[in-house]
């Protein structure tokens, strides 16, 4: 897959081209310079060609630790990609801009000069300042309206070898490719189920990427373990809480399975997002819980829980997401064993939810307990997908309501069946002859016999009654 690399200094529009290619809003575009932080990126489908497209820091002068680091993510992601996209505002040609496209031609890497904000006449004759750098392709466009990407289009093409006037595919179904939701990655509802022994056998879920979540407070360590995991500094890590603003998109292998990974925002109290930068990074993150399969709560060791994390656990048990909470940090504590008792015990208490969730201590600046990590989460999704067939759940039903039968009375309760409606989220439906007087402890009692008998024993479920 060919990497194309977004560049240029802050607040030039980077992040409005990257969300115009990648067709949703993933880069967050603000007035602020310096907005993103982190490399991000998208895959995006142009002609017969699957691109990653990274949207980068911007790139300048500054000289605060942060924004050094910024620049250090950012020129590596440039000495790294097949194509460079060095994007630069028509309106304000300045000393920095010559400095970047200086340092682009010393990497030697395939450029094209992309002049942004062309959106009236007189732009377009100031375009022509830019050819005295004398660089092969220079392309003008408005990525916020949208001007110029049929050319920009086809100049990438071309620098990577396609014809860009060879027949492609419709624009429909290049916007289905780049559609999460056309995406095979769709859990199966009810009516699925109809078709399982039908002449088209169900494609194993297992087999398709995970979709993982990292959520978690600022400064608790997310970004450290996304680097860790992919391998290279994709998210910005500093000692500043709330570095990272951009959900950063990544992948890596684990033991044959493939994993799209999003490092989002941490998520702070209502009263401490000022910004509307921030606001959004916060939307964003809480969004991801919907689209991910798996979560990873990282909580930081040292400085325990927070009402937050307890509202962040309430989000990932609503939509029935596999999560597994780590507690980061752990090089840093003193005497583990009571530590590790005591905030299972906390976790246990302030989340009731999370009664059944792993909790694994790790440190990602050392990598103790990442791997382990990593083992309980496919063990965790192995869970999400199971299915139970409904010939052995009601004979495993009849055996549960022998044991402990449902409470007589003058309008007694009668259950006829259950069944597994859906996974990923699991969802059982029991089928009952009075709904709404079903007894609540009752009801938590088949939910235990459930997770006892069949396996569920790490993941939420949902179990629906019905009349």
């Amino acid at each position: 897959m060919h990497r194309i690399c977004i560049a240029g200094r802050p607040n030039v529009g980077k992040s409005t081209l990257f969300n115009r290619l990648y067709g949703k809003r993933s880069a967050i575009t603000d007035s602020m310079p310096g907005v993103t932080r982190d490399a991000i990126s998208g895959t995006v489908s142009l002609g017969d060609l699957t691109l990653e497209v990274i949207d980068t820091g911007g790139i300048g002068e500054g000289e605060a630790q942060l924004e050094q680091a910024v620049c250090s993510i950012s020129r590596n992601e440039i000495r790294r990609a097949d194509l460079v996209l060095l994007l630069v505002d028509v309106t304000d040609l300045t000393g920095e801009d010559e400095e970047l496209i200086e340092y682009v031609r010393r990497c030697d890497r395939p450029v094209i000069l992309v002049v942004n904000k062309v959106d009236n006449e007189q732009r377009v004759q100031d375009v022509s300042e830019f050819w005295r750098f004398g660089l092969e392709r220079v392309v003008s466009i408005s990525a916020a309206h949208g001007l110029g990407m049929d050319d920009l289009e086809d100049a990438v093409l071309e620098v990577l070898g396609v014809d860009p006037d060879a027949p492609e595919e419709s624009s429909e179904a290049r916007e289905q490719a780049n559609d999460p939701d056309h995406s095979s990655a769709d859990t199966d509802d009810e009516d699925s189920l109809a078709g399982e022994d039908g002449d088209h056998p169900r494609e194993d879920p297992l087999t398709r990427p995970v979709r993982l979540a990292i959520l978690g407070q600022p400064n608790t360590g997310k970004s450290s373990l996304l680097n860790r995991l992919v391998g290279e500094e994709r998210a910005l890590v500093s000692d500043i809480a709330g570095t990272t603003r951009d959900t950063v998109e990544s992948r890596f292998s684990y033991k044959g399975t493939e994993f799209n990974v999003v490092d989002t925002a941490g998520i702070r109290r209502k009263s401490r997002v000022r910004e509307s930068v921030e606001y959004y990074a916060v939307q964003r993150a809480l969004a991801a819980i919907d689209d991910a399969e798996l979560v990873v709560l990282v909580i930081d060791a040292v400085k325990g829980l927070s009402e937050q994390d307890k509202k962040i656990a309430a989000r990932v048990a609503e939509r029935g997401r596999g999560v597994v909470v780590i507690l980061n940090k752990w090089d840093l504590m003193e005497d583990r064993e009571n530590a590790l008792n005591a905030l299972t015990d906390r976790i246990h208490f302030l989340f009731p939810v999370f009664r059944h969730v792993p909790i694994l201590p790790t440190s990602t600046i050392t990598g103790e307990g990442v791997g382990k990590m990593l083992d309980m989460l496919l063990h965790v999704r192995g869970e999400l997908h199971r299915r139970i067939d409904t010939g052995p759940l009601n004979q495993a039903l009849k055996r549960w309501l022998e044991q402990t039968p449902p409470p007589s009375g003058k309008r007694p309760i009668k259950i006829r069946y259950m069944t597994q409606v859906h996974a990923n989220p699991v969802r059982f439906v029991l089928f009952t002859n009075r709904k709404k007087l079903f007894p609540e402890f009752y009801l938590r009692y088949i939910q235990n016999q459930i997770r006892q008998d069949f396996g569920f024993r790490h993941i939420p479920f949902f179990v629906e009654l019905r009349e």
